[in-house]
């Protein structure tokens, strides 16, 4: 009893020790940080730190604070408010704050990922990819970098790349097994090309100059070809019509093709000595800077071999600001297909899209995979996957994604002062989309009725053509 006694009577000073005891008190502590540095802090549990004098590095201190509703007004499915804080995966009364660090960088970007809207629902796969995210190959005059399947497993049929030529640099001469689409980022340049026939082609290409729209261009499978930059370079985005770009037996390099075939066969074939290619590149370049600078822009005829073939019969390039837009209330649209105007592209159908601050890419569908590449501004789109399943995605410039043939979809601006500009890529010879809207204007309006609840007042003002934007 009188032990028993002794420790009920020695408990509260117990526990008072150890509440305010410091580890840094410790004699061991106290030569160990006297022989090493003594910025060294040693390892101390969070209910430590604050007694031993550490202050909390944690980005989000645990403190007493009123719960921030990520939502302002009723909850209809718009993004999240986090009003001007760090973005929290708190949605109204759902979700709860993050106790641990997180990328606020990346949260900031896809505010749709951290607090999604509540008309999200099921699986959906990421079908966004940035191409900042990218490995970037740096070359001598230029640099690549690719979105391909094992960076976007959803896009089987489309891989794309941003490729980045310094002043005169040489993309080398190659062909691949897949088509070839590109569109000019910025820049100048000159393609060249000989098709199966053995007709060719030279061409001069150019970004958005003083507020134009850029030139596109087309390869089939198979064709030869070059790319120069000219002497303000060029950057392009490549698309190519295989989601596995990267297989073996996709691109083949013309030096590489040489320097893994003997020596005499190669001499035999071109009717020269031997010694006339003891210097081909072991290794393909890739990228090769100019020795000589090519004649200017405009100036591509200087360069053109006569060619008793001929010239191929269809161009690769397609100037797109020659090309009148379809205009809608909301931007307006540029449409590049093999049946419309653009007869070589038979592998891959485009559109530009501009979209005005707060308008909309309509509620539509498509019969193949849409590739998505944003040019410039902020977009949000919804993915509908059927069976009460979808997701909401966040884009930025250089973002790319993809939506899977019939996915239901849309990409709004969600800039209030800026234009949306994007481009819609499939791998087909006409460009074809199903328009929501235009389906429910021109159905029997007793069946709109019954399934939506909505009146025939309401259905009468639905457009019956295609709006493609809306503002």
């Amino acid at each position: 009893m009188a032990r028993l006694s002794l420790l009920t009577a020695l408990l509260p000073i117990l526990c008072a020790v150890l509440a305010t005891a410091s580890p840094l008190d410790d004699e061991q502590v106290k030569q160990f940080m006297k022989r090493n540095n003594t910025g060294v802090k040693p390892l101390l549990h969070l209910a430590r730190r604050e007694a031993a004098g550490v202050k909390t590095r944690h980005l989000r201190p645990i403190v007493e604070t009123a719960k921030r509703d990520s939502i302002t007004g009723p909850d209809v499915g718009q993004v999240a408010n986090f009003t001007g804080s760090t973005p929290e995966p708190e949605r109204g009364a759902n979700g709860a704050s993050f106790l641990s660090p997180s990328n606020t960088g990346i949260d900031e970007e896809n505010p749709d990922n951290v607090a999604p809207p509540t008309t999200d629902a099921g699986v959906v796969p990421n079908l966004k990819w940035s191409m900042a995210q990218s490995h970037t190959r740096l070359l001598k005059g230029g640099w690549v970098r690719e979105t391909v399947i094992t960076d976007l497993p959803p896009s089987k049929d489309i891989a794309g790349a941003e490729l980045r030529l310094a002043p005169n640099a040489y993309r080398e001469l190659h062909w691949h097994r897949v088509a070839e689409w590109g569109y000019i980022l910025g820049g100048t340049g000159r393609i060249a090309a000989v098709d199966s026939s053995g007709k060719s082609y030279i061409s001069d290409l150019k970004g958005p100059i003083n507020g134009s729209d850029p030139d596109i261009y087309y390869f089939p499978p198979g064709v030869p070809h070059s790319i120069q930059a000219l002497d303000s370079g060029l950057e392009i985005l490549l698309i190519f019509t295989d989601g596995n770009f990267d297989a073996l037996g996709t691109t083949f390099m013309m030096s590489d093709w040489l320097a893994h075939t003997p020596v005499d066969i190669v001499a035999q074939n071109f009717g020269v000595n031997t010694s006339v290619f003891a210097n081909i590149p072991k290794t393909d370049p890739y990228i090769l800077e100019s020795t000589v600078p090519p004649p200017q822009l405009g100036d591509a005829s200087q360069q053109a071999i006569p060619d008793p073939q001929g010239e191929v019969p269809n161009p690769y390039v397609f100037h797109i600001s020659q090309q009148n837009k379809t205009v809608a209330p909301g931007g307006w649209a540029k449409i590049q297909d093999s049946v419309t105007n653009f007869p070589v592209s038979t592998m891959l159908a485009s559109a530009l899209v501009y979209v005005e601050p707060n308008a909309m890419r309509e509620l539509h569908w498509h019969t193949a995979d849409e590739w998505l590449y944003i040019v410039s501004g902020t977009g949000r789109a919804t993915a509908f996957a059927g069976s009460a399943t979808a997701r909401t995605f966040d884009f930025q410039a250089g973002d790319t994604g993809v939506f899977p043939v019939s996915y239901g979809h849309y990409i709004k601006n969600m800039s209030p002062t800026e234009p949306l500009i994007f481009l819609e890529l499939f791998k087909a010879p006409q460009f074809a989309d199903f328009s929501a809207t235009q389906w429910l204007a021109l159905m029997p309006q007793q069946v709109v009725i019954d399934l939506l609840n909505i009146s025939s007042e309401v259905i009468d003002t639905f457009p019956k053509t295609k709006q493609i934007i809306v503002a």
